[in-house]
């Protein structure tokens, strides 16, 4: 993590090393989360594995599939962690088998930030937020109508977007129970949920209503927001804290609301983020180390720092309860957003979110994919089937080299 996720990073760590006696956490910036995963699984090839890893939520089937990893409800003495005090939804995508396998972090869902001053400059209720796609698109051609923004809307090119937009349809994004059953072989995008979300997603660029800030480019997007060119941004509780800086710096009234779905249909968002993975073969005095740091990180101090100061979710029940009798959500209602909406979110198997072995790569075939359908004279509908075909050969080869 880089920026003021790093920073704040660090100064756990430094926290930690300070009241610690005799043991000593060194953190080590490797990039994103791809560039984070690669360099583990390089790391582990090498036999230089670091004893924590932070691997990117959809890097967990591959984590599990490497071996090199110990599952967090074994290797956490049971009379010093109570695993039932962990938010259910974060709790439950980092299990596999019903065991924990990895110590929650940073956990995020997305949500949607907007201008509430262009809002009330273009004649919209700046405390009443589009909740649909088509409500975004109404007043995107409201605001650009009117010249009060280039665009109406930015986000990142990023296939987690359209991974919620699945969920909050209640629909899997593969089969095997969205990768949870078994290793998925075929990705859901000849489904009508695929055909809406990607027909708006292109006729927005088309219509000259979305900034498309790049694949990936998650601070570009929010510079175009921060900057005025577009009155309303979809990205990370992670953003809420620079968010709210950004708002200040610039002169306007932040506002956020729940992650807009692609129907009428709202039965939740996935947890995304990155979770925590201890490495094995650790002698004990390693071990005795790291599980004194990973249980100092749960308390809700640690997790209370980390959630004001970037705007993840606190990881625990009683991480909540020391933020409400602290009065923090009264007076930052914008970070209590994303925690409602993750309180109000159906458990089931598209809202517990996808696994597959090979997900980034499929994730970079629904990127490029858009990219596709923005830049060229290609349907929606032809480069559905392509991407679905690319992406249905990429987890059945996982599966072979599996085999072999």
């Amino acid at each position: 993590m880089g920026g003021n996720l790093g920073e704040t990073v660090d100064a756990l760590a430094a926290d930690f090393n300070e009241q610690s006696s005799g043991v000593t956490v060194e953190t080590s910036y490797k990039g994103s989360y791809d560039e984070t995963l690669n360099a583990v699984t390089s790391a582990i090839g090498a036999g230089e594995a670091p004893e924590l890893a932070q691997i990117v939520d959809l890097g967990s089937r591959l984590a599990i599939d490497s071996g090199a990893f110990v599952p967090m409800e074994e290797a956490l003495p049971s009379d010093r962690i109570d695993w039932s005090d962990f938010q259910d939804p974060v709790i439950d995508y980092y299990s596999f088998d019903n065991t924990v396998y990895s110590m929650p972090f940073n956990s995020s869902n997305p949500i949607f930030y907007y201008n509430k001053d262009m809002f009330e400059e273009a004649g919209l209720d700046p405390e009443s937020p589009p909740s649909t796609l088509a409500e975004i698109r109404e007043a995107s051609e409201t605001i650009v109508d009117q010249g009060i923004a280039e665009q109406g809307i930015t986000f990142a090119n990023v296939s987690w977007f359209p991974e919620q937009w699945f969920a909050e349809a209640n629909v899997p994004l593969v089969n095997e129970e969205n990768g949870r059953a078994g290793d998925p072989t075929e990705i859901n995008l000849d489904t009508d949920t695929a055909d809406r979300v990607f027909s708006w997603w292109a006729d927005m660029h088309a219509d000259g209503l979305y900034n498309h800030a790049g694949v990936g480019n998650w601070g570009a997007a929010q510079q175009a927001f921060l900057n005025g060119q577009t009155a309303m941004w979809i990205s990370s509780t992670a953003g809420v804290a620079s968010a709210t800086t950004g708002a200040e710096e610039n002169g306007f009234e932040l506002g956020t609301g729940y992650y807009p779905t692609a129907g009428d249909t709202r039965t939740g968002v996935v947890i995304g983020g990155a979770s925590l993975w201890m490495t094995r073969g650790l002698s004990e005095e390693k071990r005795q180390g790291l599980t004194d740091f990973l249980l100092w990180l749960a308390e809700p101090e640690q997790q209370a720092f980390w959630h004001q100061n970037t705007g993840y979710f606190p990881i625990s029940d009683s991480a909540v309860e020391y933020l409400e009798e602290d009065g923090w959500f009264d007076e930052n209602p914008n970070f209590q957003t994303a925690f409602d909406q993750l309180q109000e979110t159906e458990q089931t198997v598209a809202t517990q979110g996808w696994q597959a072995g090979p997900a980034s790569e499929v994730r970079t075939i629904i990127q490029d994919g858009y990219v596709s359908m923005i830049n060229s004279d290609i349907t929606v509908e032809s480069k559905l089937e392509e991407m679905k075909t690319e992406a249905d050969d990429a987890l059945q080869s996982y599966i072979q080299s599996k085999g072999n």
